[in-house]
Parts: structure tokens; C-alpha cells; sequence
């Protein structure tokens, strides 16, 4: 069901495919006859009638450069499985959803009792984007929302249409990697090319960029921003970095999932809330490739989506947000807390909510921290993945963050090996992560292995490796090495304010000793050893680090809060009118 009009335009310009697999011709031709209806301005729809064909029209479609956006195949085909042609599907076509199609049970309901084993081992292993039942009556509640969906998704990362930043640099720079690590993680869209591209020389034709003072950022208006800092940036994209006021009821310092619930919770229930965020929207989270475990979300989510969906749910509920502040002092006057900026600015409040989390822990090694941002990363497996096509690169740590690295780096590495000091991987991280990564053959898992040392120049060229058990080194060829291990909170300047545990986490509740808490009732939830400062999410001592774990903090902290907010208009009442108290 190709139209005839794309066979006679370049390739570039041909529409993606949207390809539909079946053994059922009449169940073949209703779904796509409905997704021609629907999509066919923008996306052409092929069928195949069995696996077969279907692998040969992938080749095909690989082998001439054309883009295939969605692979939707029916579970029993006559010759193979449709979850295997999927797993092929998305080794000649990286970023292609794959839909599974099952047959409708008897009562028309739901999916076969017999089939769930393999929907689940399917979904588990991480085969598939997303399912769906066939026999629907209507695609309009069935079919429809899960494809577009799909493809919103697939145009955002292929093609995008909305385009606010040009960048213009070195991939390997250490400075155009943060400018692309910031625009990544905080939803904002741009395009990268090189200055050797076509598209980059264009950029330096058209706007007489000055290569030399690279990298450059082209404004959706022309204007040319030479190797801008995160203030400048966050400017010129009229991100709001000044509080609104001095007062509020609430400030949460960090807009990561706690940070985030938080600033729901509260600006729902009526407290004036500001979020100080000194980089991005997420934390640690915002930067995971995909949560398939989140409550809620099926087929998984994007950390960066998520955080950005909270953003915006926060922002209509009436949270404000202020970002490039990094808060360095804390101190208490009266009945007000008062958060001092880097830059010598503060803003105040009634109740203060540490949600600023933690960062990934440093390797420490001279010849690897010169190459920071040039081959070696911490986090950051989002935007540099495309980067990395067709190489071999590590992966550091064994929690979940490293795990989802590792799968998101195999869609486009040659090859992903894992760094585990521990003897498991399931001492620190999900089953379905482990199962996923069990079955992902160019992914490797090397136990009881560390990073001893790395070479190169101007940007990383191999790892030095060590066996902790034989002492035994071996050095490794490496296009990049992305560490994600330890948890190490930034709470230096908050030590003579609030008790900290001997690693920098924030004591809170019951765990702070009885001579630090300053009066006659108790600590309520989440509260600090300083009476109206709370602390939740993974800055805090005992949290459990999972992303839906730090969420709940959050949004039960504000129930303290309230609490707390309530003593301070109960003392206040009593001074001023102690004769109705």
C-alpha cells in the first residue's frame, strides 16, 4: 500500500513506513486500511502476509536508507514468531516501535489466558514497545492512541518539526557535550551538527559562525550564541532564573521526582511553592533512557518524560520554578527559613523541603578526569548514544541507572560491556533488567571488574581494567566509558544547619539523636533536626533510592509540612490573642 507519488522522490524525502504483519489477510488489510485513513498523509503503510516477507522488506528498506517508524506484527505468524521478527526489526531499524498483536479471547475482552506467558516474557525482556489486542470495532479507542502515541515519540527523536536551537561543534568537546547534555535533559528541543557536515557548513555559511569560537548555538531568530553558559542560555530561552517574590509558604530545593511531587502536593493544597533547580528538570532519574517498572505506565517511560510531565503538572497547579541557582547557606529567623543564592540573592519561606538528591560518584583517576565530557560521562547515555553508533563502550556501576544505560547504549554500540565491582548483578538491580540484559547479545557483564586507568589524547581511547579478585589488568579499546556508580549527596554546606549522617546524608525523624532536636514534641515525618526544614527523596539518610520511592516521600512530606505550618499559626495566635486560646 505504498503511494505511488514516494517511489519518485529522493530517499530522504520519501514518508516513514509503518509495516503490518499478519497471517490473516482480512485482519492485515482492516488495520491497515485504518492506519491509511488516519496516517497515511504522513507515513506510508506496507503489508506482509508472513515473517518472511516482512524480513525482506526491512533489508530492503535498511539497505535504501529509508526510515520505518512502526513494525506491527501479529504474535503467531505461519512462519515464525512475531516477537522474534520484531527483535529483528529493531536491529535494522533502531528506534522503530514494535507492536505486538494478539487475537481477542472468546468473551471479546481480553488477551487469551494462553497467551499472557508470552506477552509477559515479551514485555519483561524488553521485545517489545507495545501490545494490542486485535478484532476492535472502533480504532478510534484501540488502535489509534497506542500508534500515535508510538510515532509522536518516533518523530521527536527522528524527525523533529519544532526545532528552538541549532548547535554547532565537536561531538567529542567537552563544552558542546554539556550544552547538549542541558538542552537533553531539560526538554529542549535542538538539532547537533558538525562543523564538517552539510548541515554544519550550511549553519556556518548562512550565520558567519566564527568556527573558531565553536560550539556555537543558532537561535530559532539567527542570532549566533558562542559556547553560552547555563545562564546565558537559560535566558535566551526565557527560562525564569529570579524568584517572582522574597516570601512563600513552601520552597523545595531540587526538581527531581521528590522535588517534583513536592511541588504538586503543595501548590495543590494551596501553599505559595518555588522550586529551585540549579541544572535540570529529573535529577538522576530525568536522564534514564526508559522505567518499565513505574506504577501506571505499561510499556515504561522515559525518566525525561516523566520529570517533564510532573514539570507541567506542578506549573498548572501553580508551582513556580527558578533555575541555574545553586543554594549555598540556610538559616532561620523567627518563623522564616532563608535560602541563600551563589550570586548573593535569597528567597525565604515558612517551611523548606531538601529534595536536592544525589550525583554519581567520581572515579578519581587523573588520566580519565581530563577526558570528562570526551569519552567519559557520568550519566549522560541519552545524548551521547547516537554518538557512539558502531563502537565499543562501558558501562560503570550496578544499579538500575547503569542497567537502562546499558540497553539504551546497545541500540546503537557495537558492542556494551557492564563494570560490576559486586559478584551479581542482582545484589543492586531489578530483575526485569537483569533478565533484559541476559538476553541482549551485545551486551557483556564483566564481574569483579574496576577501572584502574584510561588513555587519550583529546577524547577517550581505551580503559585499563582490573580483576579485584586476581589483580590481573588488561587494557581495553574504548570510545567512551559512562560511570554511574555510588550516590553522593551535595550537602557540604548544609553540615552546620541540619545533622548529617558520617556519608552526608540528611538525618530526619526518628534516626536524629534526641540532643540535636531543639524541642518538646517529637520530629514529625521527614523533618530535619531543624523544626520547619524537611528533607525527602534520595538526600536523605535511609530513603530507599527508586524513583517511585523518592515520589512518595515527596508528596507525603507536604502532609508534615502542613503539620508544621499549622504550630506556627497555633504560637502565632497565642501571642496575639491569648485570652481566646
Amino acid at each position: 500500500m505504498t503511494g505511488p507519488e514516494d517511489d519518485t522522490l529522493p530517499v530522504g524525502a520519501r514518508r516513514p513506513v509503518l509495516l503490518v504483519v499478519g497471517g490473516d489477510p482480512l485482519d492485515v488489510a482492516t488495520t491497515a486500511a485504518a492506519l491509511e485513513h488516519r496516517f497515511g498523509a504522513d507515513y506510508r503503510v506496507l503489508t506482509a502476509g508472513s515473517a518472511a516477507v516482512a524480513r525482506a522488506e526491512l533489508g530492503r528498506l535498511s539497505e535504501a536508507g529509508e526510515p520505518v517508524a512502526l513494525v506491527a506484527a501479529d504474535l503467531h505468524l505461519s512462519d515464525g514468531d512475531g516477537v522474534v521478527l520484531l527483535q529483528q526489526a529493531a536491529v535494522l531499524h533502531r528506534g522503530a516501535t514494535r507492536l505486538l498483536l494478539f487475537d481477542m479471547d472468546e468473551n471479546h475482552t481480553r488477551i487469551p489466558f494462553g497467551e499472557l506467558p508470552a506477552l509477559q516474557r515479551a514485555s519483561a525482556l524488553g521485545q517489545i514497545d507495545a501490545w494490542m489486542v486485535k478484532g476492535w470495532s472502533n480504532p478510534e479507542e484501540w488502535l489509534y492512541p497506542r500508534v500515535q502515541e508510538a510515532l509522536s515519540t518516533w518523530s521527536r527523536t527522528h524527525r523533529p518539526s519544532h526545532v528552538v536551537y541549532r548547535i554547532v561543534g565537536d561531538p567529542w568537546d567537552p563544552r558542546c557535550h554539556d550544552l547538549r547534555d542541558s538542552m537533553t535533559v531539560n526538554g529542549v528541543p535542538y538539532l547537533f551538527h558538525s562543523p564538517d557536515s552539510d548541515a554544519g557548513r550550511r549553519l556556518v555559511h548562512d550565520h558567519g559562525i566564527d568556527v573558531r569560537r565553536l560550539p556555537a548555538v543558532v537561535r530559532h531568530d539567527g542570532s549566533v550564541l558562542y559556547r553560552p553558559s547555563l545562564v546565558e542560555l537559560a535566558v535566551s530561552h526565557g527560562i525564569r532564573i529570579r524568584p517572582a517574590t522574597e516570601d512563600y509558604d513552601l520552597v523545595v530545593l531540587g526538581a527531581g521526582p521528590a522535588g517534583l511531587a513536592a511541588a504538586v502536593y503543595g501548590a495543590s493544597e494551596g501553599l505559595s511553592t518555588l522550586v529551585v533547580e540549579e541544572r535540570a528538570i529529573g535529577g538522576q532519574a530525568g536522564t534514564s533512557s526508559m522505567i518499565r517498572n513505574y506504577l501506571g505506565f505499561p510499556g515504561g517511560i522515559s525518566g525525561g518524560e516523566l520529570a517533564h510531565r510532573a514539570w507541567q503538572q506542578a506549573t498548572l497547579l501553580g508551582a513556580e520554578f527558578v533555575f541555574t541557582h545553586e543554594v549555598t547557606a540556610l538559616t532561620t529567623d523567627g518563623g522564616r527559613h532563608v535560602l541563600g543564592f551563589h550570586d548573593g540573592g535569597s528567597v525565604a519561606a515558612r517551611a523548606v523541603i531538601l529534595a536536592a538528591g544525589v550525583r554519581y560518584r567520581r572515579l578519581g583517576i587523573t588520566d580519565l578526569d581530563r577526558l570528562t565530557g570526551a569519552g567519559v560521562f557520568y550519566g549522560a547515555a541519552g545524548v551521547m548514544a547516537p554518538a557512539v553508533t558502531g563502537e565499543q563502550v562501558y558501562v560503570v556501576g550496578g544499579a538500575n541507572s547503569a542497567g537502562q544505560a546499558a540497553l539504551h547504549l546497545a541500540r546503537y554500540a557495537a558492542r556494551v560491556t557492564l563494570l560490576v565491582r559486586g559478584g551479581s548483578l542482582a545484589a543492586g538491580m531489578s530483575d526485569y533488567l537483569v533478565r533484559q540484559i541476559e538476553v541482549t547479545p551485545n551486551v557483556e557483564v564483566r564481574l569483579h571488574t574496576q577501572v584502574v586507568g584510561g588513555r587519550g589524547d583529546t577524547r577517550l581511547e581505551g580503559l585499563t581494567l582490573q580483576d579485584r579478585w586476581t589483580h590481573r589488568r588488561e587494557d581495553a579499546v574504548a570510545a567512551a566509558v559512562f560511570v554511574m556508580i555510588g550516590a553522593e549527596p551535595r550537602t557540604d554546606w548544609l553540615a552546620p544547619v541540619v545533622r548529617l549522617d558520617e556519608h552526608g546524608f540528611v538525618l530526619t525523624g526518628r534516626d536524629i539523636p534526641i540532643s540535636d532536636w531543639p524541642l518538646a514534641r517529637d520530629p514529625y515525618p521527614f523533618e530535619t533536626s531543624r523544626p520547619g526544614v524537611f528533607a525527602a527523596g534520595d538526600v536523605r539518610y535511609g530513603s530507599v533510592k527508586r524513583v517511585a520511592g523518592a515520589v512518595g516521600e515527596g508528596s507525603v512530606t507536604v502532609g508534615s509540612v502542613h503539620r508544621y505550618l499549622a504550630d506556627l499559626a497555633a504560637d502565632r495566635e497565642q501571642v496575639t490573642n491569648p485570652a481566646r486560646v
